[in-house]
């Protein structure tokens, strides 16, 4: 074999293999899944917050999204906490068995409306369904939407959430009145912080 020939092998086999080389890193691109950014990794973890939060079912499950040291703050009401047992004492679901009651099993406790994440913190925008609540229906046309704030760690754990509901009437005027007999900041008599 001469050396043009040589040559003209080597460069075909060359391309060959380039070839090659190319066609099996397009299909392993093709089989990777790609990586998800942080924006969409807490996305999905507010998307699944909001989906326990609905169901209002597991209170385990809803407990386990939250920091020890979490802060929590009801605009409407003027409540400020800064731990995740102070904060179980506010929402205390699996004690409000006999006091809370959604119209239907199924039904869901909210509706998000609107949900947008960055790389840290989630806002949702919506509103509560009708539900019961010592046995008295809470169903107004006007009231029961919401903007939620969480704030995440670097875990995804929610180290911040920030509540603006607006209240049905009946707890407004329960507000108010609290607040004009004991000041602004007093936690509401209902709500025992003690250990």
């Amino acid at each position: 074999m001469n050396i043009q020939s040589r040559k003209s092998t080597f460069r075909l086999l060359l391309i060959l293999a380039f070839a090659g080389n190319q066609l099996a890193c397009q299909q392993q691109e093709r089989n990777k899944t790609p990586l998800q950014t942080r924006s969409q990794l807490v996305a999905q973890r507010a998307e699944t917050f909001f989906a326990t939060f609905a169901q209002r079912a597991d209170w385990q499950k809803f407990c386990s999204f939250y920091r020890e040291d979490l802060v929590f703050d009801d605009i409407t009401l003027q409540i400020h906490l800064d731990s995740l047992w102070q904060f179980k004492r506010f929402y205390d679901w699996e004690n409000e068995t006999d006091v809370f009651r959604k119209l239907t099993p199924e039904q869901e406790h909210l509706t998000v409306e609107t949900l947008i994440a960055n790389d840290s913190v989630a806002v949702a925008r919506g509103h509560l369904n009708p539900f019961y609540y010592r046995d008295q229906l809470v169903d107004v046309e006007w009231g029961m939407d919401f903007t939620i704030w969480i704030y995440f760690d670097e875990n995804l754990q929610i180290r911040k959430q920030i509540d603006w509901i607006e209240y049905d009437p009946v707890v407004l005027e329960g507000v108010v009145e609290h607040y004009r007999k004991n000041g602004v900041g007093a936690l509401p008599a209902w709500l025992d912080l003690s250990r």
